[in-house]
């Protein structure tokens, strides 16, 4: 009986035995375990060198592993010696010696394989593991020699007739497909697979047989397999061993931050997995921009996925409370909260390859807000980045355009400096909804700005403090500054013993700080925000009328005036 097998193991099968392909590039989650159902009582659960082996095996007379590190090592000493005959015999034709020991040195093994799998007396297998450090991403310039060679040959196997014309393959096994040499991954006859985070149905069938009677827990299989996406299968099953010596029950929370860590310490603080702590009825003013984001929110919850952009971006000066409402945004829509950290690296690939870890996990947690702040610095892009720019911005742009992800992953890019992004990467499809983020406008919405940040940093106000006269007195002010003046109205209120705020020390905050004096700079942002916004109806009145020539008039004397600040 032919086992079940997981969706990427079929796929290579199937396109194996169609002779479609027989060498092949498994990639993504290939360090967790994997199903193995045979029809026997119990599905095993392997790493992915046994269950590779044990799918060899089946049909083939001889299957060979290789890493780095262990070197060419085979699971029976029957194949071994098969092996080694089928190198005599080779090498009986050219007039060298038999193979007095197993070839060590990477040319020798791979030349050896090479011999292997373009034999066609026997069906026979071969699996190189980490392949990234096999054919590594590198710049043919500064390759050794024998770097070039086995590039090389590796190059040949995916256009040699020889290979194809035999029943034999070659599984290739890496992590991230990005730190594997370009030249290979493109070659014709080579079939990449991703291997996916599991899915919900693949965690509930492990927690059946893992979440034993010895393991503590609040929650059911179910509802664990549900609370757990993200993670692989063995993360979770670290999680069930904490459990179980631990004697702690398993609660949501302790998932949750459990979750958190793991997450965090998977992608190495290339993400900041976020809990909102507050949503938008936190938010003062803004009363069009929190209507749009909680339609959004109720469109998500409800699944009305046509009705959810694919992203959005948030655009406007510093101060104006783009994250604050970003986080809140995510509570009201019950997304995973991502924040992209720095993901940039000085080695060749690997600011590709951390980007890739992101996506994937993206696509493992299913539901998702990942939010780029200051966009426009982590996706500049410059002549000495060596297209590390270029490519970073055509895989957002590809894993965008994927309309699978709509209504369960929106991208929210944060920036005030949106003229520096690719045009191409904010236009709709990708980025939906361009909101327009300014100062408070009027008087009543920075009083109600005051009162927001007031509840937000836990200061109690006198229930005298009239906020009108410092909402006048704050005009052009951002929120950010208002902040700063309800804070230290707070410090002198503190340093008087008195746990409220009174407005004295709220009017003499107000004469204290010191707002930015940046004014044309602020004004240039301004005008970006205007032009980049996606409906009128989200900006102020003031600038509803105006005509779009008018803004590209005043941004472009405001750029001259700015010089290299504004390039």
């Amino acid at each position: 009986m032919s086992p079940i097998l997981p969706g990427w193991a079929t796929t290579l099968r199937d396109r194996y035995l169609s002779g479609e392909a027989s060498l092949f590039l498994v990639h993504g989650n290939v360090r967790d375990l994997h199903p193995w159902d045979d029809g026997a009582d119990k599905v095993e659960w392997l790493d992915l060198r046994s269950f590779l082996e044990r799918f060899l095996l089946r049909t083939r007379d001889v299957v060979a592993y290789y890493n780095v590190s262990q070197g060419l090592c085979f699971t029976e000493k029957e194949h071994e010696k098969r092996f080694r005959a089928i190198l005599d015999a080779r090498r009986m034709l050219t007039g060298q010696p038999r193979v007095d020991a197993l070839p060590r040195g990477l040319s020798e093994v791979l030349s050896a394989i090479e011999v292997l799998v373009t034999d066609q007396t026997r069906s026979t297998g071969a699996v190189i593991d980490f392949f990234e450090t096999v054919a590594p991403r590198a710049d043919v310039a500064f390759m050794t020699q024998d770097d070039k060679a086995n590039l090389v040959t590796l190059r040949r196997w995916s256009s040699d007739p020889a290979l194809l014309a035999t029943n034999n393959l070659v599984i290739l096994v890496a992590e991230q497909l990005s730190d594997v040499a370009p030249s290979v991954v493109a070659s014709p006859q080579l079939v990449t697979l991703r291997v996916p985070f599991p899915d919900e149905p693949m965690r509930d069938a492990f927690l059946a047989v893992e979440l034993t009677a010895d393991v503590p827990t609040d929650l059911p299989g179910p509802q664990l397999a549900k609370i757990t996406a993200g993670l692989t299968l063995l993360q979770l099953r670290g999680l069930l061993q904490v459990a179980r010596q631990s004697h702690a029950s398993i609660r949501f929370e302790t998932v949750a931050q459990r979750k958190k860590v793991i997450l965090e310490q998977e992608c190495q603080g290339l993400v900041e997995l976020v809990a909102p702590r507050h949503d938008l009825s936190s938010v003062g003013g803004m009363d069009e921009v929190k209507a749009n984001l909680l339609r959004i929110a109720d469109a998500i919850k409800t699944g009305k996925k046509n009705q959810v952009p694919m992203g959005m971006i948030f655009v406007g000066p510093m101060g104006t409370g783009k994250t604050f409402v970003a986080e809140a945004f995510a509570a009201e829509s019950g997304l995973v909260c991502l924040k992209l950290a720095n993901f940039r690296d000085r080695w060749v690939g690997a600011t590709e390859s951390n980007l890739e870890k992101v996506l994937d996990l993206v696509e493992a947690l299913g539901y998702v807000l990942l939010i780029i702040d200051e966009a426009e610095r982590a996706l500049a892009s410059g002549e000495q980045d060596g297209g590390t720019g270029s490519r970073v911005i055509a895989r957002l742009k590809e894993f965008m355009s994927d309309t699978s992800h709509r209504g369960r992953v929106v991208m929210l890019m944060m920036t005030n400096r949106p003229d520096r992004l690719d045009t191409d990467l904010k236009r709709p499809g990708r980025f939906d909804l361009k909101i327009p983020f300014f100062f408070p406008q009027s008087v009543e919405e920075r009083r109600s700005v005051l009162a927001a940040l007031a509840r937000k940093n836990d200061v109690g106000l006198g229930g005298d403090v009239d906020l009108a006269p410092i909402a006048v007195a704050t005009e052009g002010w951002s929120g950010a500054e208002l902040e700063s003046v309800v804070l230290a109205a707070a410090t002198a209120a503190a340093n008087d013993g008195r746990d409220l705020v009174s407005g004295q020390d709220l009017a003499a905050a107000a004469v204290d700080v010191v707002p930015s004096r940046d004014v044309r700079m602020l004004e240039y942002m301004e005008l970006l925000a205007v032009f980049e916004c996606s409906a009128r109806r989200m900006l102020p009145e003031r600038y509803q009328g105006i005509d779009t020539q008018d803004v590209l008039a005043r941004l472009d004397g405001l750029k001259a005036s700015l010089g290299w600040r504004a390039t």
